[in-house]
């Protein structure tokens, strides 16, 4: 069962076509979206209830509808997800780790603005730990010290560290990362699980954690 989600944030990238993000869309107490995704939210049955970013991708009748929903950031230094982030976060007024906030849209389109979204949830959880990007395919979640997840045996973990010196142990998992290098991006994807559980334990610098959906696998 997916979580209900304080907020979503639709990013520009690939329109979610896959039931879990399209279920997080039209469920999440409130949906922001990155301009240039207000009529794919549209399309999707939901309007967003604020829409973040300079105006260049909006198109006009959209801004029209939207009115004072439209909050514009002129600012080129960050992309209109991140904008979208801060806006996500300003609307929390209760402490960070209460907040939980999914990412959609944010790939399947150009790559480096794919990759380049999935490691922007670094700097995300470090500000509200419960933070998730939901592609079409999986998920990608961030684990800084203890995290234990839930799972159905067998099914595919991938691990990335991509910050020098992390150390990560597990159980759990077909293959432990007890004692691995995870010098290399690569060196600790296509994991499996060995039971309804597993673990991960960092030495507080950040993983990021993918997991299929399981009619991706």
């Amino acid at each position: 069962m997916v979580d209900t989600y304080d907020i979503a944030i639709l990013a520009n990238g690939a329109a979610p076509r896959h039931k879990t993000p399209l279920r997080i869309l039209t469920e999440a107490t409130v949906l922001i979206c990155c301009d240039g995704a207000v009529s794919v939210a549209e399309a999707a049955g939901r309007k967003p209830d604020f829409a973040i970013g300079d105006g260049d991708s909006v198109a006009p009748a959209d801004r029209l509808l939207l009115g004072e929903r439209f909050v514009q950031v002129a600012e080129q230094d960050t992309n209109d997800l991140s904008k979208a982030f801060r806006f996500a976060c300003s609307l929390h007024h209760a402490p960070p780790e209460s907040l939980k906030i999914a990412v959609l849209g944010a790939t399947g389109l150009r790559e480096d603005h794919s990759i380049g979204n999935v490691f922007r949830l670094l700097e995300f959880t470090a500000n509200v730990p419960h933070t998730a990007i939901f592609t079409d395919t999986g998920s990608f979640e961030a684990v800084r010290g203890e995290r234990c997840f839930s799972c159905n045996s067998g099914e595919p973990v991938s691990v990335f560290a991509p910050v020098p010196g992390t150390a990560v142990s597990s159980l759990g998992l077909m293959w432990p990362l007890d004692g691995v290098s995870l010098a290399d991006l690569w060196a600790g994807t296509l994991n499996r699980t060995t039971g309804r559980s597993f673990v991960l334990r960092t030495n507080g610098k950040p993983v990021l954690v993918y997991r299929p959906y399981a009619d991706s696998h």
